[in-house]
């Protein structure tokens, strides 16, 4: 009985030498098989084995492609031709996938009811369209809900941009198996008769001085003062006793038709008075610590404004949905006698208890330039005793809004610390915009509230990724004689296997723990494309996460 390996493939019958090294990720793997020219004749599909019955080990490839051939010449002027079949995920490279998932977009705590999917449903979602039928997730961290915003997404690299989310690895095994692995965990190599050789050695600790996990903008829910401006002639807004049109008896004796202004422009006028009012800055946002650094100088700071709050309202499906913007304040409440109409009362920001002061006619808000502008005149009466006079409605806009530093226009984002701070090293920074801090004033105790705890337990878990990610890890190669049963999971990186039909050693095993060989078989087009795809991929995390938790930005 012959102990010589032996490789399959359909229309190679004879050849030199077989190689395949299998490692992490959806890039296509290649078996390279070298054939005397004229001797071979390779179907473009077909399974490759690789068969040693000295260790009794098969290596099968299902659902192979013939990629390229290459003509090599030997001194002795023999033409070898050197095939290259690319392992299954060639086929990786095809289809597409889209859907929304855990979207936050109207609710501050919780998933869109129908929409939330865990990363093992997600990565389920991923195999099935790359074709996949037994997909192992089983050992995959589930606890995190990230934002997925696929839309004609090629469902490899979903899946490559998902498993780095949550620490994990996409590892092809033999037979066509696939699975998720977290990074860093799994068997040692083995130590048994074969062993040919082996070296080990020790990974330097990647991890910083310190890991600051950086949140989306905060969002500050604000009950902004209002004043009444209008638009001069120049196009400016300015308050409105600063119009250059305003009459010299002032506003108070004017009806809504402005009669009193020169006639050039009472249309500007009746657009105006009493129908614009712009936010005033406050000296400082809910929560944030009244320090001189922190007070707010322009109302740039706060432009644009989002165009919901944070509040929320419970629905009768039992979902939760974000409130549009509110007014609410003291004014008139019609045209009748000027004492019934006077309200003295200041606004509250309780309109649980004062309903009576939320504005419920038609407004808009002009998020850009912080401006709300109300379809008829919103005013208040001044007592005089004889005549209906008219003032400013003293208003307020509930609203949502991010902060921009005045000096750098930054926005203001939470964040969290771990390790130690120091002013030489810069930390390392992982960017969630998929979470995001949120703070509000409660309008029935007046306090400031915040979803700090729940912002804080999804960065600790973003952070123990990371962290362990960056761990120390034992590194190792080993070299075995004949074929091995060797697998790749989360800590054995890369599996290479040989047959030569010429030479003393006529098949041999390499592995490698924690590290990997050079990548001598991809080209320099290949080696471009995964950078271009690593960028993309990148770029493509964040502004999905953003896109979940920006809601409000008109």
């Amino acid at each position: 009985m012959t102990t010589q390996p032996i490789f399959y493939y359909p229309g190679i019958t004879d050849y030199l030498s077989v190689s395949y090294t299998l490692s992490h990720g959806t890039q296509p793997g290649k078996v390279q098989v070298r054939c005397v020219a004229g001797t071979a004749n390779p179907a473009g599909q077909g399974t490759a084995r690789l068969v040693d019955p000295g260790t009794g080990v098969t290596v099968e490839l299902p659902d192979c492609r013939v990629d390229a051939a290459h003509i090599e010449l030997t001194p002795r002027g023999e033409q070898i031709v050197r095939f290259e079949l690319l392992d299954q995920r060639w086929r990786w490279r095809l289809g597409k996938l889209s859907g929304q998932y855990n979207l936050r977009t109207e609710d501050p705590t919780h998933i869109v009811p129908g929409t939330e999917k865990s990363p093992r449903d997600l990565a389920q979602l991923c195999l099935a369209a790359m074709g996949v039928q037994h997909g192992d997730v089983s050992r995959m961290p589930n606890q995190a809900r990230p934002f997925i915003d696929w839309d004609i997404a090629n469902p490899a690299s979903a899946l490559a941009a998902l498993a780095e989310t949550v620490g994990c690895t996409v590892v092809l095994k033999t037979n066509g198996r696939v699975s998720l692995e977290p990074v860093g965990h799994g068997k040692p190599l083995p130590v048994n008769r074969f062993l040919l050789q082996a070296g080990s050695g020790y990974d330097p600790p990647e991890l910083p001085l310190s890991i600051e996990l950086v949140a989306g903008p905060t969002k500050y829910q604000v009950d902004f003062e209002l004043e009444a401006v209008g638009e001069d002639i120049d196009g400016e807004i300015k308050p409105i006793d600063d119009l250059s049109y305003k009459p010299k008896q002032g506003w108070a004796f004017e009806g809504p038709w402005t009669d009193n202004v020169d006639p050039r422009y009472q249309e500007l006028s009746q657009q105006s008075i009493f129908k614009m009012y712009r936010i005033k800055v406050p000296e400082y946002l809910p929560g944030v610590p009244k320090q001189l650094g922190n007070r707010l100088n322009s109302i740039d700071e706060v432009l644009p404004l989002l165009s919901l709050q944070i509040d929320d309202d419970l629905l009768p499906d039992k979902t939760r949905k974000r409130r549009l913007p509110w007014v609410y304040g003291t004014f008139a409440k019609g045209e009748l006698n000027a004492q019934q109409q006077q309200t003295t009362q200041a606004p509250s920001g309780n309109l649980t208890t004062h309903p009576e002061q939320r504005y419920q006619r038609s407004f808009r808000v002009d998020h850009r330039r912080g401006i709300v502008r109300f379809a008829e005149p919103v005013f208040n009466y001044i007592d005089n005793g004889t005549m209906q006079l008219r003032k400013a409605a003293d208003l307020r806009l509930r609203i949502a809004v991010h902060w921009r530093r005045e000096n750098t226009r930054a926005l203001d984002h939470w964040s969290m610390l771990r390790g130690r701070k120091s002013f030489r090293d810069n930390p390392l920074v992982i960017h969630r915009s998929d979470i995001a801090l949120e703070v509000k004033h409660d309008e029935k105790t007046s306090r400031v509230r915040d979803n700090l705890n729940e912002v804080s337990q999804q960065a600790r878990f973003y952070l123990d990724q990371a962290t362990r990610q960056r761990q120390p890890q034992p590194i190792a190669s080993a070299q075995y004689v004949g074929l091995q049963p060797i697998e790749p999971d989360g800590a054995i990186r890369q599996v290479s296997w040989r047959i030569e039909t010429g030479g003393s050693l006529a098949s041999k095993t390499t592995a490698s723990l924690n590290s990997e060989q050079l990548l001598l078989d991809a080209t320099f087009e290949e080696k471009s494309l995964l950078e271009k795809v690593r960028q993309n991929l990148l770029w493509q995390q964040q502004h999905q996460q953003a896109r979940g938790v920006q809601h409000g930005q008109p």
